[in-house]
């Protein structure tokens, strides 16, 4: 499985998670989020590792954009690569929340971006999750603050 399929899959159960149980703290741990993989195999040692990185990098890309907040990660690190292996408390941010909370401007649907997401984790399919993360994303994308040009010193 791709990196970028498995941050579709990670971030629409993370996020979804969250908005359901706000605001009361959700935990978060890479590698049981790893084993809800379609067609991962536990077994194999290698795809499973690589795959915890994964969740465990969506996670951190989830905090450091401001979609989440965590106040207590535990970090490990994979061949030299760092990434939160377990997050004991997290929950949205008045960002994630807001961005959950919107209607997507290229759809007509009545539900909310959250709600699409929620729905998508509990139906599956790689496609459905995949839309819904797109949304949430391209909602997300024009929230980051402008900042200051650097002026020279003169």
């Amino acid at each position: 499985m791709k990196n970028i399929e498995v941050f579709s899959i990670a971030t629409a159960r993370i996020c979804a998670t969250a908005l359901e149980q706000h605001p009361v703290v959700a935990r978060f741990n890479a590698e049981e989020s790893a084993r809800h993989l379609p067609g991962l195999d536990p077994s194999n040692r290698e795809a499973m590792a690589q795959a915890v990185l994964a969740c465990g990098a969506t996670f951190e890309w989830l905090l450091d954009e401001g979609y989440v907040r965590s106040t207590a990660c535990v970090k490990e690190s994979l061949n030299g690569v760092a990434f939160v292996h377990v997050a004991l408390r997290y929950r949205l941010t008045e960002k994630g929340l807001a961005i959950l909370g919107a209607h997507a401007s290229s759809s007509d649907e009545a539900k909310t971006i959250g709600e699409r997401l929620i729905a998508a984790v509990k139906l599956g399919g790689a496609e459905r999750i995949k839309e819904s993360v797109k949304l949430m994303i391209g909602a997300g994308a024009g929230t980051h603050a402008a900042r200051p040009a650097l002026q020279a010193a003169g």
